[in-house]
């Protein structure tokens, strides 16, 4: 059955759970992992994301008849939260609280809420822990999507990797194809290792490869040589990344552990790139020092050393036998199944602990 769509205020049946992404624009996509859980966990799940996310295929492999998706205005959704006490639901999930304050003063958050609304119905995402930790303002009761490596804190892990239905799908036999995920900028990504490692591969000699580009942006000054090479997708609504990722064989990464923006992926916050891997069953090629906090090692994914190494270890998947492929892939699913049901648990530890309602 499909989800069904409501307007103007969320919908509140019984044992009504309410999954609220106040940021229009990004991390929508942990929304399908967390209400997930909560529908595995016995609620009706009530969402409320920006409604363009719904058009965009956010929950397109997706059903569930305890699942409600609103669409409703950022006035409706501010006017609702201020003038509803909240007696009727069991719990709101809010799942980037850094759009509800300036993650480093918590309380904040609740001033979006009535007044009269119980606190302990209120649960929150933080995607960066950095800020509250320096500032000794860290909460242990906030939700994060990974265990934190950063100065001995604490959160509740709870990882949404579930995206609806997916295949899993065996290495391609012909052309082997790497996916990358995420806007095309300095900034996140390590382009010049890619372009460099691809050129190092097509100067051996060895062509049956594809890297699929999908985000933002665009590479300037791509040699001609290499252009055959680079399948550039732009920016997708999810349902068509949701497809790119399926057929894929290999999610790259090209963090550089000397980068401020990409230590984060180590320390303090996650990627979205781990999701997907987690999620469609995807082996990464990774930097060794981010494999452990983020399950990957070489029984599951391609490790490389040194940014040097990059280009062997895109040689190792191309090289790679169905056999062994289907191997890492099987160890994979087994970690992110186990990452699933520890995440439920904790998310079912904290609602009970915080007083919500679990029948």
């Amino acid at each position: 059955m499909k989800p069904c769509f409501e307007y103007k205020k969320p919908v509140i049946k019984s044992k009504t759970f309410i999954v609220w992404e106040p940021c229009s624009k990004s991390h929508s996509e942990v929304v399908p992992g967390y209400v997930k859980y909560l529908l595995d966990l016995g609620y009706h799940v009530s969402v409320i994301v920006n409604p363009q996310h719904y058009k965009s295929g956010l929950f397109s492999r997706f059903e569930d008849k305890n699942l409600t998706l609103n669409k409703m205005s950022r006035k409706e959704v501010k006017e609702f939260f201020r003038k509803n006490n909240l007696k009727d639901v069991s719990g709101v999930l809010v799942t980037t609280s850094g759009k509800l304050c300036d993650s480093i003063h918590y309380e904040q958050c609740y001033e979006s809420f009535n007044p009269e609304a119980d606190k302990s119905k209120l649960f929150f995402v933080e995607h960066e822990v950095k800020h509250s930790v320096d500032a000794g303002t860290w909460r242990e009761d906030i939700i994060t999507l990974r265990k934190l490596n950063y100065k001995e804190a604490d959160s509740v892990v709870v990882n949404p990797h579930y995206f609806g239905e997916v295949k899993l799908t065996p290495k391609n036999s012909d052309i082997v194809n790497f996916v990358t995920v995420g806007a095309i900028q300095g900034k996140k990504k390590n382009n010049d290792l890619i372009i460099n490692s691809v050129k190092e591969l097509h100067e051996k000699g060895i062509h049956n490869f594809k890297i699929t580009v999908i985000g933002k942006g665009h590479l300037k000054k791509l040699p001609k040589e290499l252009q055959q090479y680079f399948d550039i997708k732009g920016r997708l609504p999810f349902d068509k990344m949701y497809d790119e990722i399926e057929k894929a064989d290999f999610l790259i990464t090209s963090y550089d552990e000397t980068k401020p923006g990409h230590i984060r992926y180590n320390t303090t916050g996650t990627s979205g790139n781990f999701q997907l891997v987690y999620g469609f069953a995807k082996p990464c090629i990774i930097i060794e020092s981010f494999g452990p906090i983020n399950g990957f090692d070489s029984s599951n994914s391609i490790l490389y050393k040194t940014d040097s190494e990059f280009a062997n270890a895109l040689q190792k998947g191309i090289e790679m036998s169905s056999e062994k492929y289907s191997e890492l892939q099987k160890n994979l699913k087994a970690y992110a199944d186990k990452l699933y049901e520890n995440s439920k648990e904790n998310l079912r530890k904290l609602i009970t602990t915080k007083g919500g309602i679990n029948e």
